[in-house]
């Protein structure tokens, strides 16, 4: 806690909720989950815990906000369910003050139909900036810039590139060797569709590493 009372400007951001029909859109809620905490991190007024201290709460039997805000040494969560049948998406966010009295501070539903990649980035980004707006942050232009880039307009590539995501975490987590083959795979096939997508790249890097 600051001085002036103010509580840190520090979040968790737990793992979302897939509420799909079948596991196989896990992917799809968990990369939203993903690109909203990497926007959050792009706030240097945050401090935002990284995926792999989060990661221990998925499921429905986790601790209670304060205990998991307490655990990891932050101020905020945010946690979040969401859906996915064919195009259409659904999601819920919400944003809570885990010390002191928990309290839910900001909440909002989605319901959107992709058509374009910038249909799932819109979403992720006025989450990122909703929070920020909620807890007083600044968001500087370039962060803000950052943060609305559209890193691809091929939403196979970004499919594929989604999924490499999940896979390389899996690995991260568990430590297993063929989420990391298959994360290659999901990059190098991401890159087929969009031979300039920066993240894609960056994501193939790091299984070499």
């Amino acid at each position: 806690v600051k001085q002036s009372g103010q509580l840190e400007k520090s979040i968790a951001v737990l793992p979302f909720k897939n509420e799909s029909p079948v596991d196989s859109n896990r992917y799809f809620i968990d990369g939203i989950m993903e690109e909203v905490l990497a926007n959050l991190q792009k706030i240097k007024d945050f401090r935002v815990l990284s995926r792999t201290s989060t990661d221990q709460y998925k499921g429905s039997d986790r601790p209670t906000i304060p205990e998991i805000g307490k655990k990891l040494g932050v101020s905020y969560v945010v946690e979040g369910s969401g859906q996915k049948y064919g195009n259409i998406f659904r999601l819920r966010v919400q944003l809570i003050r885990a010390r002191g009295k928990e309290a839910h501070l900001w909440a909002k539903s989605y319901e959107q139909e992709i058509r374009e990649t910038k249909d799932i980035f819109n979403i992720q980004n006025e989450i990122a900036q909703s929070i920020a707006s909620e807890l007083k942050a600044t968001i500087t232009p370039e962060e803000k810039q950052i943060i609305e880039k559209t890193p691809t307009t091929s939403l196979t590539a970004y499919n594929f590139f989604q999924r490499g995501k999940v896979e390389y975490v899996d690995y991260r987590v568990d430590n297993k060797k063929e989420a990391l083959r298959n994360a290659e795979h999901y990059y190098r096939t991401a890159l087929e569709y969009d031979s300039t997508f920066a993240e894609a790249y960056a994501g193939l890097a790091l299984t070499y590493m």
